[in-house]
């Protein structure tokens, strides 16, 4: 209990340090703004694909597999990872600004690429039941989305999560949990092989990107504490 108690504690007085900063309060805002706007945009551009006709591939990889509706199993592992992750980086306020700056950028390249290639669901797909998924965004006339394909909005994200973690054990965790994720993915035949390699990549730029543009902003260096001691977060 003073362990939790600590933890908000901390996190209450790391997030008024950081608010003070001028450059830090107009990137917090600017990046709720954007991430508000782009969820929004989204939800539409959803709605536009799952009504568009796209192109069914044949995946040798997935021909081999059976099909096994895993829905339960991916979800709650999949918002395990989302829990880490902000428990992990919610009182690091750069550490999750920076984060959600590049899952917004993420979200940003998915759109973009689900666009560019207009594809049908892989042969064998088990609709993938995601509860809070269905209930924000639209999904067209099925009542549920499954053609948000190419990449991975799953695997991407643990990634991304993965990336901005600093600690190791963390980081063997969410690894851990994307493997598991993105096997599970493909056994449900819900997304084609490339949609899951080619995930980490769009992670890597993400975050990569976000990093550089950065580079600009958090030239001061921040102190914040910790539960352990206090220190200096550049």
């Amino acid at each position: 209990m003073n362990t939790l108690i600590t933890y908000f504690k901390t996190t209450k007085d790391n997030w008024t340090t950081a608010l003070q900063q001028k450059n830090i309060r107009i990137q917090f805002i600017l990046t709720l703004i954007s991430y508000i706007f782009l969820f929004k945009y989204c939800r539409i551009m959803m709605s536009i694909f799952e009504n568009r006709k796209g192109t069914q591939i044949f995946d040798p990889i997935l021909a081999q597999l059976p099909s096994i509706d895993s829905s339960t199993l991916i979800f709650t592992l999949t918002y395990t990872a989302l829990t880490i992750f902000i428990l992990s980086n919610l009182s690091n306020p750069i550490r999750f600004i920076k984060g959600l700056q590049a899952y917004t950028l993420l979200l940003t390249l998915r759109t973009i690429t689900i666009f560019l290639v207009p594809l049908e669901p892989p042969i064998g797909m088990i609709v993938l039941k995601d509860t809070v998924s269905n209930f924000f965004m639209n999904s067209g006339n099925r009542g549920y989305i499954v053609k948000d394909l190419f990449f991975s909005g799953h695997v991407s994200a643990i990634v991304l999560f993965l990336l901005v973690a600093e600690n190791k054990v963390l980081k063997i965790i969410l690894g851990i949990l994307a493997v598991t994720i993105g096997s599970l993915i493909l056994l449900q035949h819900v997304h084609y092989v490339i949609d899951v390699v080619a995930a980490p990549f769009f992670s890597f730029l993400a975050l990569k990107t976000v990093t550089i543009v950065n580079k600009q902003f958090f030239t001061t260096p921040l102190a914040i504490k910790s539960s352990a001691s206090s220190h200096t977060l550049q």
